[in-house]
């Protein structure tokens, strides 16, 4: 996150501090191989998270792709799928909120910066992870919701809050496109997506 900041900090101090500009921040988390530091390993301790809601039992209704995943991960972890998932699952939610922490942090530092009004800022994911649905880790066979529903949170000018949406069906194709319309640019050449 210094980073971040310290590209803002440089770039506003120059010649032109009202220039817009462009950052993505990336962050590789939660993501294999599931570590996480203090405070956030053991702030959702195995024993205290909600119950699954499939398990591998439910694997032979899903066909022969997510069974096949369940082998790989047993040769993978030498038959231990099961007692790796609760740690898992664990970290995993640790990750999230790391995560959060660091949203939380962009979010005042551009508000410390007077830049939190005219800021677009886009939160989003490319792809979620079973955490132990399923009996399964990480990602794989076809699309399931556990894959597919992703966080998608847009704020900043002309963004009206619509509330929690649940269900809504967007292709992140669509992002790059979308931008450009709420800046009032054109879409870069062979620009893939449409503006929604």
């Amino acid at each position: 996150m210094e980073d971040a900041f310290a590209f803002i900090d440089e770039l506003k101090k120059g010649d032109a501090p009202d220039t817009p500009f462009f950052m993505w921040l990336s962050f590789a988390e939660p993501h294999s191989p599931y570590q996480v530091p203090e405070p956030y390993f053991d702030l959702f301790p195995p024993e205290e998270l909600p119950a699954l809601d499939t398990g591998a039992a439910d694997l032979a209704a899903k066909g022969p792709r997510y069974q096949r995943l369940r082998e790989c991960w047993e040769e993978v972890l030498g038959g231990a799928v099961d007692e790796r998932i609760p740690r898992v699952r664990s970290n995993y939610h640790g990750m999230l909120r790391l995560l959060d922490d660091q949203l939380k942090r962009l979010m005042k530092g551009l508000q410390e910066r007077k830049l939190d009004r005219d800021t677009l800022v886009i939160y989003l994911s490319d792809h979620g992870d079973f955490v132990g649905e399923y009996g399964l880790i990480r990602k794989g066979a076809d699309l399931p919701e556990v894959l597919t529903n992703i966080p998608m949170i847009w704020k900043g000018p002309g963004i009206v809050p619509q509330g929690k949406r649940p269900h809504g069906f967007v292709n992140i194709v669509d992002v790059l496109p979308t931008i450009c319309d709420l800046l009032e640019i054109p879409a870069p050449e062979g620009c893939q997506g449409k503006r929604r």
